[in-house]
């Protein structure tokens, strides 16, 4: 906290001038517009709430996974587990979100699917006409940089699933599948992933738990090596808090005019950083936050700020029981041994299957910890039937292998320990029976966990609760939720097994909205270009302050996030960059000429040795947590 403390007050007080930029948070926004300002020799600092995950680092058994989540229960007013938890569970009235922390966030613990954005998002009415005129350049430099590859071989499920899709609705077709993992059988794009010498994949199944084989293209592994090669700095185990216009911009000192920079970033009531340029890229709760505790201390904002929230029209379901060969379990190290290559679980999704009627079914394996489940029973048939058309991934559950038993916790988890519909103790003995038979190898059968995404109304809601200080949030109407059933319960038929639905009305990982790009602020946060909307300015905006990540979005896109989050942060990032280059030239301030010397306050972060080596660059190490 001293060195925090000193770090801060170093560069606010002129010691040191502070940065041109100042990037919060490292996921497929942050790392983006990080790595494009530092290539365009902007003096740029990036700032991380959670730590630095290597490989060997992720959960690889139940222990492991209980100690990586961090449990906020806003019912119950209570939260438990560690602050810089790699999953980060909100519950909130019936609703249940999930997020990531660490340096790369969300791309961590996702199954790394890169998909386009589909043309019925860029033809929504919110959906952003300033977008299109680039929007292809910049999906092809997202999908570039994060080296996306085709999935090599069809995996079990697939191959099962596949034929059950052939006979359940006609007019399907197998739709192409990439992924950000290295496959090994085709050259990496990104001269960034060379340098970082990235793992093979082994089709272990391990994906969303973060993977142990240092094969996934996370975002730490690309846009972010490329931005500390150019000289950004790093700090991670540090929360920003909120963001102030400096009041005091320019000042006189020893008879010499000297600018200040525009604006201070907090990381506590007392210790801040100073940027000219200041970019939000926090996730959708992590940046909304920000801006409303910087409401609080007089920014003026939207009234749009929290409106239009989307969960991407998450449905989570869980088949259990199945006799059919899913392969859906997880393997470990001694277990790859035994195994080809083909018949592994792969990666946690490696298929994906298109319908005439409009959703897709993807194969997935699951490793998560926060479902809770209720029986599916007839009062929910009552919801059945309407034609409206989805998007319908399918998730295998991942069992642990490993030291401690490798399905107690996942397995007592989704089978009920909050269950409805079951009778008492049911649950327990049911996951039990399931455990010994695959304990003992004796015909363990298969489970797989349904998730269904497509097109809410992204009319959900995030708000700050001063009280309690801290964020609210209630999810979007999801019109589609009747069809969605019927589809779980039509693959429950042809699979077999027993259908559990969520007990939650929404149960979410894909977070969109919040900050919603637009055209004024009457219906947004930012305009188009990332900028944040100043309502009652003459300019109109901010300047200076962005917003660079998922809570831009201003619709659900129906499918995996991922590239859509990565192309909107590039578009940004090039408005971004020419703003700053600007504003520096009608300045006068020269840009920093690389050296390969190293300033006499750099210190070298102990847990960057090896794999960054000497190219990774601290001002100070920040450790622990922030007020």
């Amino acid at each position: 906290m001293k060195e925090q403390a000193e770090f801060a007050r170093r560069l606010g007080d002129g010691e040191e001038d502070g940065y041109d930029a100042v990037v919060v948070g490292s996921g497929y926004g942050g790392s983006v517009a990080a790595c494009r300002m530092s290539m365009a020799g902007i003096k740029a600092c990036l700032i991380e709430k959670g730590r630095r995950w290597k490989a060997h680092d992720f959960p690889t058994d139940s222990w492991k996974i209980m100690s990586a989540v961090r449990m906020e229960n806003h019912n119950l007013g209570v939260s438990f587990g560690p602050k810089d938890a790699l999953f980060q569970v909100h519950e909130q009235n019936d609703s249940l979100a999930v997020v990531a922390c660490g340096i790369g966030g969300g791309s961590l613990v996702n199954a790394g699917v890169m998909v386009p954005t589909p043309v019925r998002a860029r033809r929504n009415t919110k959906w952003p006409k300033e977008w299109e005129r680039d929007w292809d350049i910049c999906e092809a430099s997202a999908a570039a940089m994060l080296g996306i590859q085709r999935v090599p071989v069809k995996f079990p499920a697939a191959k099962v699933l596949g034929e059950l899709t052939d006979g359940e609705i006609e007019k399907s077709f197998e739709t192409s599948m990439k992924l950000s993992v290295n496959f090994a059988l085709e050259e990496p794009v990104s001269n960034s992933m060379k340098s970082q010498k990235m793992g093979r994949c082994l089709a272990c199944g391990n994906c969303l738990a973060g993977c142990p084989y240092n094969a996934k293209s996370s975002t730490d592994k690309n846009y972010l090596l490329s931005a500390i090669q150019a000289g950004c700095d790093v700090t991670t185990e540090c929360q920003v808090h909120y963001v102030v216009k400096n009041p005091y911009e320019n000042f006189q000192e020893c008879r010499i005019s000297r600018k200040r920079r525009r604006w201070h970033v907090y990381l506590n009531e007392i210790d801040y950083i100073t940027a000219d340029f200041v970019v939000l890229s926090a996730g959708v709760f992590g940046t909304t936050e920000i801006l409303f505790q910087s409401q609080m201390r007089g920014l003026k904002l939207s009234d749009s700020l929290g409106s239009g929230f989307s969960c991407n029209g998450n449905t989570v379901a869980y088949l259990a029981g199945s006799p059919a060969p899913l392969s859906s379990y997880g393997l470990n190290r001694k277990q790859l041994s035994k195994i080809p290559f083909q018949e592994r679980p792969g990666p946690s999704i490696s298929s994906s299957y298109t319908y005439s009627s409009g959703f897709t079914i993807q194969k997935h394996i699951l490793k998560f910890l926060g479902n809770k489940i209720m029986r599916y029973n007839e009062s929910i048939r009552l919801l059945l039937g309407s034609e409206d058309s989805f998007n319908v991934p399918i998730a295998l559950e991942l069992t642990l292998t490993g030291a401690v038993l490798p399905t107690a916790y996942p397995y007592l988890l989704f089978k009920g320990i909050t269950t409805y519909g079951w009778p008492t103790g049911f649950w327990f003995f049911h996951g039990v029976l399931d455990k010994i038979k695959h304990v003992t190898n004796f015909k363990a059968s298969q489970a797989m966990v349904l998730n269904a995404m497509g097109y809410d109304d992204n009319d959900g809601k995030i708000t700050f609760h001063k009280d309690m200080n801290r964020i609210c949030f209630s999810p979007p109407n999801d019109p589609l939720l009747p069809r969605k059933l019927n589809a779980f319960q039509k693959l429950t038929k042809k699979l077999g097994g027993i259908l559990f639905i969520s007990r939650y009305r929404s149960t979410s990982v894909h977070h969109l909205g919040g900050c919603n790009a637009s055209s004024d602020h009457l219906c947004g946060v930012c305009n188009p270009s990332g900028q944040v909307f100043d309502p009652e300015g003459p300019a109109t905006v901010h300047a200076g302050l962005y917003v660079c990540d998922a809570s831009l979005i201003p619709c659900s896109v129906g499918i995996n996030p991922s590239l859509t989050i990565a192309t909107a942060a590039e578009y940004v990032s090039k408005h971004l960059v020419r703003d700053v280059l600007m504003y520096k030239n009608n300045n006068n301030v020269e840009l920093p000429v690389k050296t390969d010397h190293q300033s006499p306050h750099s210190t070298l972060e102990k847990n960057t040795r090896g794999d960054w080596r000497s190219m990774v660059i601290f001002k100070e190490t920040m450790r622990g947590y922030i007020g």
